[in-house]
Order: C-alpha cells, then structure tokens, then sequence
C-alpha cells in the first residue's frame, strides 16, 4: 500500500480561499492517500511587503511563524507538503516549508514573494503562467469537482433548472438596491415562465438581501426549488445545488462562484452592476472562460428571462475533470511525490 502523504493546509478562514487549498489536495488524493493536517493563520497588521522582504530574505522562519501568526514552530507535525491559498498565507507557506522541508504549493498571486520561495504555484491568470514555478489551473473546490463527477452529462436545451450563486460586495463590484431589486425580479419573472431555482448565498451577501431570498422561497413560489442560505446552521451543501442544475447564473463579483459553476460543467452566466470594474488580472481570466465558450457576463439591468436562457444555451459546458487535471499537474511538476499517473 502506497504511504500516505502528510500535508498541512493553512487557511485564512475564507472559503473562497480554503476551499481552493482542499480543492488541491482533493486533486493530490487521487495520485496517493493524503492525511492532513489545519491550521488556521492571520497576520495581522503585518503588512505585506515586510513579510515578502522576511520571506525573500535570510531571516528566521521560526521567528516569522511565532511572531506574526503565534505558532509555536515545534509543533508542527513532520510534512511532505503544504498547501494554502490567499495572501494572508503566503509567509506561513514559505515558513512552515523550510522549517520541515516539505515541498509548498500556493494558489493565487505572489505579490512580493519570490517563486522560488514555492515548489509549484497555480494561477487562474493566463498572463502570469509563464512565470517561474507557475502553471494555469482552473480554481476549483471539492464541492465543484463533485459535482462535475455527480453530472451524467446530458444538458436539457433551454435549461430548466439554474443554479443561482449570490454574492455580494466586494473591492470590485458594488450594488445598489436597484440590482438587488431587479436580481430578485429577474428569479420571479424566469419563474413565471417554467424556470426553477436552485438558490444558494454567500457570507458576503447583505443580510437584507438574504432575507428576501428566504421570504421567497418561504412563500412556497414554485419559482424556487430550494433555498440554500449560509446562515443556517446545516446549509445545503454547494455540492447539491450545482449536481441538480442545468445551468448556473452567478452574480460577476466572486470568480471562486464562477469557477465553481464551470467546473461543475456548468455553463455559467455571470450578472454584473452597472458598478463593476475587473482588475487586469482578473478580466484576463474572465476573458480565458469566455473564449473558451463556457462563461459570459451579461449586465443585471435589462435583463430578460428570454434572454438569459438563450445565452445559457449559446455556451458549451466544460468537460474535463478539473480535479484531474490538477492531479496531472501535480505529478508532472511534483515528481518526487506524485510518481504515479491520475
């Protein structure tokens, strides 16, 4: 029996972030057994650009992981990997790597920190692949890549069932009552018309707006299948609403929530507020999923039941196994521990 690989994921407490970390280590499960071990870190007031100058330079890890995070360096378990995505983990990364030897994988961008510093870093941003240590690589969480699995590959043409992944507020994108309002009456009208609703929030989403969601679904509409709201203390999980979709629409502020539904081999319908403006990066990976036929983004404002439907029709699913080919990647860039083939 093939030994299994101790690994450590280190998250800063957003799921955004942590669910990419086990989407990783989901991938590297298929290759070997993996027991892990969490840890959860913050920085703090640390700014990042002295944790990149700590990290790039010759000072002590040992220190790096007391003083900023309160980790006691000598508790750490014996590794062969760690894992961790989001900035807040970067430094933690690096220094729990050096201190056990483990080779280190990050998602995300390095900001200041050196490549060298990471054994394999997976970006989603086409523009930064080429860099040193880098690969391209769809985000993906367990849930998506489940789902994907769940799917029997028919697509009923026009959907009947979308999946509805609301966020909120972000650095990016801000929205008024207005886009709430039409939001919630673009789900009323599609309902009118035969479509159904696999609804699920986000912790980012206004409480208000939630509410709303709930007091719909609460009605007993036949628009809304199922509500699924975070706040909950047993939620549906994200795996149920994306299996049973036919399509997804996806408020544009969240690329994990876009990721997830075209991973999920979901063709995927971004809604955007007239306030939303993409980083560079960001747009670049935009502009990956829309040449590649299975997302676009259509503004919330104007926005018909007719129309949404013939642009999900228009799109063509995703159908590679994203947990796949991340395992592939993973053997081919890490070879010492991954010597056998997804």
């Amino acid at each position: 029996m093939t030994k299994a690989l101790s690994a450590l994921l280190l998250s800063d407490g957003r799921p955004g972030h942590f669910n990419l970390a086990e989407g990783i280590l989901a991938a590297a499960q298929r290759l070997r057994p993996v027991e892990i071990t969490r840890i959860e870190v913050r920085r703090g007031r640390w700014p990042g650009y002295v944790l990149a100058t700590w990290s790039n330079g010759a000072w002590s890890p040992a220190r790096l992981l007391r003083v900023v995070y309160g980790l006691d360096p000598a508790l750490l378990p014996k590794l062969d990997l760690v894992v961790s995505a989001g900035a807040e983990t970067l430094a933690a990364n690096v220094a729990c790597a050096r201190l056990t030897g483990a080779a280190n994988v990050f998602y995300g961008s390095l900001r200041r920190f050196h490549p060298e510093s990471f054994d394999l870093v997976l970006t989603s941003f086409p523009r930064l692949a080429g860099m040193p240590r880098h690969a391209l690589a769809l985000k993906s969480s367990p849930a998506a890549g489940l789902a994907w699995a769940a799917r029997s590959g028919s697509r009923r043409l026009p959907p009947k069932r979308l999946a509805l992944l609301v966020g909120g507020e972000s650095g990016e994108t801000t929205y008024t009552e207005g886009d709430w309002d039409r939001l919630l009456a673009l789900v009323a009208s599609a309902g009118a018309g035969g479509i159904r609703w696999l609804i699920s929030n986000s912790r980012r989403t206004p409480s208000h707006v939630s509410d709303r969601f709930a007091a719909m679904a609460a009605s007993g509409t036949a628009a809304i299948d199922s509500f699924t709201d975070v706040r909950a203390r047993q939620p549906t999980s994200l795996l149920t609403v994306l299996a049973n979709a036919d399509a997804a629409v996806v408020t544009d502020d969240s690329s994990s929530m876009v990721s997830d539904a075209v991973t999920a081999g979901l063709a995927t319908v971004g809604l955007s507020p007239a306030q939303h403006q993409l980083q560079a990066n960001e747009q670049d990976y935009r502009d990956h999923l829309t040449a590649s036929g299975w997302y676009r983004s259509l503004p919330i404002d104007g926005l018909t039941p007719e129309q949404l439907s013939a642009q999900l029709a228009a799109l063509t699913p995703r159908t590679e196994d994203t947990s796949a080919t991340t395992a592939a990647l993973l053997a081919a860039r890490l070879p010492s521990l991954f010597r056998s083939k997804p």
